[in-house]
């Protein structure tokens, strides 16, 4: 099976459910489903995406890349620890309420607001901005398009969708079943990737620490 939308489809149809004539794009919209599922809980490396751009000299606004879901780190070129100058949006709008009249000056307030670095007044020449971030996952939409699930995790996805459907179904009891086999497979996805030797265990997006439940040698 290639590891694809359509691989993914076909193996849900054919080796779960043995009925090649359901309704392929409920399938679909439940593979995506499982597949935003698991990148909106964890923040783990195939997850990570580096951006690199310019803010342009004169600038107020600079849009950020659209697949960007949580920002884990900035860097400006020239403005050391860039970060720690970001004020909330309520504060920043407060006390900077004239921005395009302001003489140009280096980056010193700035906020994040609808997507964009907002800064409070005009960049007085062009920085470079490096980002690091968890990115949103892709729609799968095409047969030909890949899942961003690591392959040897693709049990995942079929599992996520297939739950999916047997809820729909109203079969419950199946559903939940199903459900287990699914916390196994994503337990064992985040003890595989979810690890970093420097910093210990994963956090998810709510704050949970997720701890390794098997380590090597038990």
């Amino acid at each position: 099976m290639e590891y694809n939308l359509a691989g993914i489809r076909k193996r849900i149809l054919v080796d779960k459910l043995d009925d090649d004539e359901f309704d392929p794009q409920v399938v679909d919209n439940f593979i995506n489903d499982t597949q935003r599922d698991i990148f909106n809980q964890y923040e783990l490396p195939f997850q990570e995406k580096i951006f690199e751009g310019t803010i342009p000299a004169g600038s107020t606004i600079f849009k950020l890349p659209t697949d960007v879901a949580l920002i884990q780190s900035q860097m400006v070129t020239g403005i050391p620890q860039f970060s720690t100058y970001k004020t909330d949006f309520r504060s920043f709008f407060k006390l900077h309420n004239d921005i395009a009249n302001a003489p140009a000056t280096s980056i010193q307030s700035w906020t994040l607001y609808a997507g964009n670095v907002l800064t409070s007044a005009p960049t007085d020449k062009e920085y470079k901005m490096t980002m690091f971030y968890i990115r949103k996952p892709i729609t799968l939409k095409q047969d030909s398009d890949v899942p961003e699930i690591p392959e040897e995790f693709s049990e995942l996805l079929i599992l996520g969708a297939f739950m999916r459907i047997q809820r729909r179904n109203e079969d419950f009891d199946l559903a939940l079943s199903t459900e287990k086999e699914y916390t196994d497979k994503l337990t064992l996805l985040v003890n595989r990737y979810g690890f970093r030797e420097a910093d210990g265990p994963i956090k998810m997006k709510n704050g949970q620490i997720i701890r390794r439940i098997r380590e090597y040698g038990n």
